[in-house]
């Protein structure tokens, strides 16, 4: 069975290749979105009840080679790997050799006293409080323990189980524990368990001095000119947050997989899909590895010039996958019009009418004082000073070059994750951004993430 799924992947992608004489709507999204964001190449994975539908790449792999994007083109993952890490930590718990809801200090007891109560599952769904990122320098190589005790010396944000907010560290955390309990690396661990039985035969780490074939080249815009990617040290690129290669093929079989119940046990595909819960009870939209909306999960990445997105559709059983090369791209809008194309239509997103006027201009101070680099602590709460100031600074490189803000409006709104959980876009003279935030009682903000979108109205 897994030799005839690989050939008729194989024969699809051969087929596919010839786009100019087979188009569809999905090349014009495709090739819209390329020319919007100048985005060098696109793979793109359409399984619909666990058949390939499409598995096709665009554009260019290398633009100093002008090698083209096949389905076996490999791309660095970003965080949109973090849904492997926890499907092998999940593994490790069938097998008996950790339980989810174990101390990590059990398995990395050279951890502070601080992190006591923090749990395997605090960290899988990012509830632990530890730090967002590790306070190191993305050029400098480290050993695992050296960046464990970096880790370990920042303050923790929150109690665990309070809050939610996303965790880069998290995710670094949990590859040590894999690396703790198996004597392998995080990818070499991958490779065995999950890699493997799944049909995954390209997917692998990342190793920049390694003889890769079929890798490609990240790209970055600056003043308007693609430039490759900044060098960063093998440490940063060695991490379970998702230091990976994946190619369209690889991620067709992981889908193929998902369809079918393959390869993790009823009980942890169970786990996979039940949402964050915090100690007040209140629950969050995000499970193991996946952001959940309903029965729609989905994740993007970012890394090294590289977006990516996967979504998958529990209810029509769809899964849809975008990788590319250039760090402009709008991974997720493009990603859901396809599935929306594919399903019958993706609804625009449009403002909610009834929105509080007092939240809007709330939002609007706050991303006012993001692009001036100015943070007023009061306006956040359970921060650890390094992480507020860090994600101050990211959101100002990222707010600051659009120019003079023009509106905001909120998109979406509920009470969730102990608290009021938004969605809200800001439009700029220079693009718009898609904003994410989740407000206590007093409207302090206990979650932010900031991207930008390609449209106003773009599918949320």
């Amino acid at each position: 069975m897994k030799m005839l799924l690989w050939k008729a992947v194989v024969s699809l992608s051969l087929v596919a290749t010839s786009s100019a004489a087979f188009a569809d709507p999905i090349d014009d999204l495709v090739a819209a979105e390329m020319r919007r964001a100048q985005v060098p190449g696109v793979a793109v994975v359409v399984i619909d009840h666990g058949v390939p539908r499409k598995v096709q790449g665009y554009g260019l792999a290398n633009l100093e080679l002008g090698v083209p994007v096949h389905p076996g083109t490999l791309f660095k993952t970003g965080a949109t790997g973090m849904q492997l890490t926890a499907a092998g930590i999940l593994l490790l718990a069938e097998d008996g050799r950790i339980g989810l809801d174990d101390p990590v200090r059990k398995y990395l007891p050279d951890l502070p006293k601080t992190w006591a109560r923090v749990t395997i599952r605090h960290l899988l769904n990012h509830t632990s409080g530890i730090p967002a990122t590790p306070n190191g320098d993305f050029q400098k190589e480290y050993s695992q323990a050296e960046l464990l005790k970096i880790v370990a010396g920042q303050d923790i944000n929150f109690s665990p189980g309070a809050r939610w907010r996303f965790s880069y560290t998290g995710y670094i955390v949990l590859g040590f524990v894999i690396s703790r309990v198996t004597g392998l690396n995080f990818a070499q661990y991958l490779q065995e368990r999950l890699f493997g039985p799944s049909g995954m035969t390209r997917a692998r780490g990342i190793d920049e001095q390694a003889i890769i074939p079929d890798r490609a080249s990240g790209y970055e815009l600056r003043a308007g000119k693609l430039r490759n990617a900044e060098r960063i040290s093998a440490t940063a690129n060695s991490t379970a947050d998702g230091s990976l290669y994946l190619s369209a093929l690889d991620y067709a079989a992981w889908a193929q997989a998902m369809a079918s119940g393959r390869v993790l046990s009823p009980a942890s595909w169970a786990e996979m899909a039940k949402p964050a819960r915090l100690t007040d009870g209140s629950t969050c939209g995000y499970g193991l590895g996946w952001f959940q909306n309903g029965g729609a999960w989905s994740h993007a990445g970012s890394w090294q010039g590289f977006q990516t997105f996967a979504m998958r559709d529990t209810a029509k059983d769809l899964t849809v996958v975008v990788l590319a090369n250039g760090e402009g791209a709008d991974a997720p809008t493009l990603g859901r019009r396809i599935a929306g194309h594919w399903t019958g239509g993706a609804s625009a997103a449009a403002p909610v009418t009834t929105a509080d006027g007092t939240e809007i201009a709330r939002v609007a101070g706050l991303l006012d004082d993001l692009a001036a680099n100015h943070v007023t602590p009061a306006k956040y709460v359970d921060f650890a000073k390094v992480d507020l100031m860090e994600m101050v600074a990211q959101y100002a490189g990222t707010i600051a070059p659009l120019g003079t803000r023009r509106e905001v409006a909120v998109f979406a709104s509920e009470r969730a994750c102990g608290g009021t959980v938004s969605r809200l876009r800001a439009r700029y003279d220079g693009g718009v951004l898609d904003v994410r935030l989740i407000e206590d009682a007093e409207g302090r903000v206990s979650s932010l993430d900031i991207v930008p979108v390609s449209s106003w109205d773009a599918p949320l």
